[in-house]
């Protein structure tokens, strides 16, 4: 809550004339009112498994191991949960290795000691762990770089090796098919909420990437460059319609280089996304091919806006979800101070972007300088629910009926309501619950937004003494973020309490 007061003074009113105090009133409400909070926003984090980054701390050998490691990520989560962060990126495929029981690839040697199948799936549990605090998690995946290391399961004739890295060829069709094996596993077995790609491109400075061969073999007498963005495009296309072919709700999305192609105000050369490692976003968003994209806007000023202004207008209706550099606050690389992230992610939602992702978790966390405090209290200080899908279904589920409220013991609250009709047409349906002091419960405002995404048909609140009054409302909400019409309010009174 905020409270905003004046005090006029004569000589201050002489001094600047009625004139010159209403723009500084109405300049003032602006600022207050662009503070604002969506009641639907992308908030998301990358939670990187490579070298043990973010988590684990340490490969599992045992069950000892196994529990450290899910403590550790129900930690993590826990305060991301605390930060309303409603969306992880979870790296599910590292380098060539994995970070799930694959049948195609082993697991990372950051994970797992053994190697191979283990005693429990930590995409598993990490999806499990998300949703169960109200999250999304999209599995992370990164699509052509393989490390150092040889990968058995993997054909000699698909790998090229650059500056002492394996990377798949992009341009040898088998690179896509066994992908496409990799792709299916994943979403045909897990419950994840999306598919994250990573790498989408070629390598940096790919001038000098050795697919001569394969350009010879299958140019079809395209220009190098047109050549390497057809591969990539249609690998992205491919696993589209393959993702949406087994389960249309899964989100595809992609981290791409921040900076599309040259713009004419940015004096300053940069990298980019088109002309440097020959990736296209712009084309897979006119397409339709992308649900949402994450540019990887790692710089400031006029590397950062200019950029977030060219991506939302070529968007294709699609969202555009802003990629934040929280390792650069504190780094010795840049040294940023907090206000940086801040402002980029004001800048952000004054431009009606989807939302913001921040490389990386640790980084987020660290809340260097106050950080994570100035982004809860400033711009994450309620939950959020998650931009509706409507290119993928636009169907309002039913709203849930029968609300009850009662208490269950003096600082719990049991909240009980029947489940929305939707179900019956094999939906998965979720539930978002609201309060508030005054009737009706106002759905569009997210200081009313207690909890998202609850998978059941009850929930149990924790209550101050100082509650005693208030309407609650449940909604349903389905897989693509669409939320029905509040069921009817439910009272409560504490009468233990109420004077």
């Amino acid at each position: 809550m905020y409270c905003i007061g004046f005090c006029f003074q004569k000589d201050f009113l002489y001094f600047c004339g009625v004139k010159r105090l209403l723009i500084f009133i109405f300049s003032f409400v602006i600022a207050f009112v662009s503070l604002a909070q969506p009641i639907r926003e992308v908030r998301a984090v990358w939670l990187t498994v490579n070298y043990g980054l973010d988590w684990p701390r340490q490969a599992f050998y045992d069950r000892y191991d196994i529990d450290n490691q899910k403590v550790d990520l129900d930690r993590i989560l826990d305060r991301l949960k605390e930060a309303n962060i409603n969306m992880v990126f979870f790296q599910a495929r590292l380098r060539g290795a994995a970070a799930y029981n694959s049948r195609i690839e082993q697991m990372s040697e950051y994970v797992s000691r053994r190697g191979s199948k283990a005693a429990y799936d930590p995409l598993a549990y990490a999806v499990e762990a998300c949703h169960r605090r109200g999250m999304e998690c999209h599995a992370w995946f990164v699509v052509y770089p393989l490390g150092k290391a040889n990968s058995p399961n993997i054909s000699a004739k698909m790998v090229k090796t650059f500056k002492r890295e394996r990377y798949l060829d992009p341009g040898n069709p088998e690179t896509a098919d066994y992908l496409m094996r990799l792709i299916r596993e994943i979403v045909s077995n897990y419950d994840i909420d999306g598919l994250h790609f990573d790498y989408i491109r070629y390598p940096d400075n790919s001038a000098k990437f050795p697919d001569d061969d394969t350009w010879k073999r299958y140019g079809r007498g395209m220009s190098k460059g047109d050549w390497r963005r057809e591969n990539i495009n249609k690998f992205v296309y491919r696993a589209y319609d393959l993702i949406k072919s087994i389960k249309p709700y899964v989100q595809v999305s992609s981290s791409v280089v921040g900076q599309y192609t040259y713009l004419p105000d940015v004096a300053r050369r940069h990298w980019t996304a088109y002309y440097s490692v020959y990736q296209d976003p712009v084309d897979w968003l006119s397409k339709g091919k992308q649900d949402f994209i994450v540019p990887m806007l790692y710089n400031s000023d006029n590397l950062f806006f200019p950029f977030v202004d060219d991506w939302l207008a070529q968007s294709g209706g699609r969202y555009i979800v802003p990629g934040l550099a929280a390792y650069l606050v504190g780094s010795r690389e840049a040294r940023w101070q907090p206000a940086v992230i801040l402002e980029q992610i004001r800048y952000s939602r004054e431009k009606n972007a989807a939302g913001n992702a921040f490389f990386r978790t640790q980084n987020f966390l660290d809340n260097y300088r106050g950080m994570l405090d100035d982004i809860k209290r400033q711009y994450y200080s309620c939950p959020a629910l998650l931009p509706a899908l409507t290119w993928l279904n636009k169907t309002i589920p039913d709203a849930p009926q029968g609300l009850t409220a009662e208490s269950k013991t003096e600082n719990i609250l049991h909240l009980e309501w029947e489940p929305s009709p939707s179900r019956n047409q094999g939906e998965d349906i979720f539930y978002n619950l609201y309060r508030s002091a005054t009737f009706p419960v106002d759905v569009n405002n997210p200081e009313n937004l207690l909890a998202v995404r609850i998978s059941g048909t009850m929930s149990d609140l924790k209550t101050a003494p100082s509650e005693t009054a208030y309407y609650y409302a449940v909604t349903a909400y389905d897989r693509y973020h669409n939320e029905s019409r509040p069921s009817f309010p439910a009272y409560f009174v504490n009468w233990r309490l109420k004077k």
